[in-house]
């Protein structure tokens, strides 16, 4: 019960209840003069008041929390991100940049977010960890979008975010070109022919799945068509080196079979817990390129409700990233060329 609910209630009492009647009994008095303790009823409202926020406020996943802290609709207030960070934190652009402490996570949103919104399309995580995906806006206009995005957060126990990586499309999208690029670094590594070591397994869930498929089964000698069993037909499949998304199992099998390539590794640093069935997780990776460290990354993974991926979307890192310096002067809200709607 809200406090101004109580005190409206106990204001609502007839005069007739406040005073005690002339021939009242001992035991009677003691029962009034108890039930008007307003100092320790008000107390106990607040107790139960402050008890039910904070009980929300741990039910919510990571990537809840994220977004409410800076999906708003009126837009982000760096002030309010700063409070929101433990005093180690790190800011991960892999537009920009890494910022630590909070005065200068601040900055960079006064920086690149002013005028703008962040709009969240899904979230995913567990208490801890988690993420979402989102797309900006002009503050107070939803019609067009510009720049899309995903981005892994990690809270501390304490609940203060200790670690992002946000990563944003790129706005040249050099897809065919990246494959045929990798395929030439690595013409000279040979296929090893190893039998795989990996475990059989049918996981459901976005967790569940993309744990597997990155820590055990690729690892161990998984082909793509491991993956594959473990797509949903209808699979939207979101690679931001790409213009358009690859719809469909037959257009992401296509896909996946092509980057898989010898010398290249999808190593993944860290996966995002899940809600109580898993059904979406955020996770960051790096590629290695003949074992050297390559690009980083992030993904965002959900599953439907059989537990088979639906929608992935995967990120580079851009860095360095001139077109999107020069969109932001052309317009600084959206940060694309030409603004997109649905």
């Amino acid at each position: 019960m809200p406090i101004q609910h109580a005190i409206l209630a106990l204001c609502s009492l007839s005069t007739t209840a406040l005073i005690a009647p002339r021939a009242a009994t001992p035991a009677l008095t003691r029962v009034r003069v108890e039930t008007l303790n307003f100092g320790e009823m008000l107390q106990n409202v607040a107790r139960q008041v402050g008890g039910a926020r904070a009980s929300a406020a741990a039910s919510q996943t990571a990537g809840e929390k994220l977004k409410a802290l800076l999906g708003k609709a009126e837009g982000v207030d760096p002030a309010e991100i700063a409070a929101a960070c433990a005093d180690d934190v790190l800011y991960e652009d892999m537009a920009s940049s890494t910022f630590k402490g909070p005065a200068a996570v601040a900055a960079y949103f006064t920086t690149k977010y002013q005028g703008c919104r962040i709009a969240v399309e899904k979230t995913a995580g567990n208490a801890t960890t988690g993420g979402m995906t989102w797309r900006r806006e002009k503050v107070g206009d939803s019609s067009v979008y510009g720049l899309r995005g995903t981005t892994y957060c990690r809270f501390d126990e304490g609940g203060k975010l200790l670690y992002v990586r946000e990563g944003s499309e790129p706005l040249l999208k050099p897809g065919e070109a990246t494959e045929a690029l990798l395929k030439a670094v690595t013409a000279n590594v040979e296929k090893e022919d190893t039998p795989a070591t990996y475990e059989p397994r049918a996981p459901t869930g976005a967790v569940a799945v993309a744990d597997y498929l990155w820590n055990e089964a690729y690892p161990k000698g998984a082909t793509p068509a491991v993956a594959l069993e473990l797509f949903a037909e209808d699979i939207r499949y979101e690679d931001f080196n790409y213009p358009a998304p690859f719809l469909g199992k037959p257009a992401v099998k296509e896909f996946v079979e092509a980057f898989d390539i010898p010398g290249i590794d999808f190593v993944p640093l860290e996966i995002s817990g899940g809600d109580v069935d898993g059904g979406a997780c955020c996770f960051t990776w790096i590629v290695k390129v003949n074992g050297q460290d390559g690009p980083k990354g992030i993904s965002f993974y959900e599953s439907d409700g059989a537990g088979k991926i639906s929608y992935i979307r995967d990120i580079p890192a851009t860095t360095p990233a001139p077109l999107q310096a020069i969109a932001a002067l052309v317009n600084p809200e959206l940060r694309v060329f030409s603004p997109r709607a649905d």
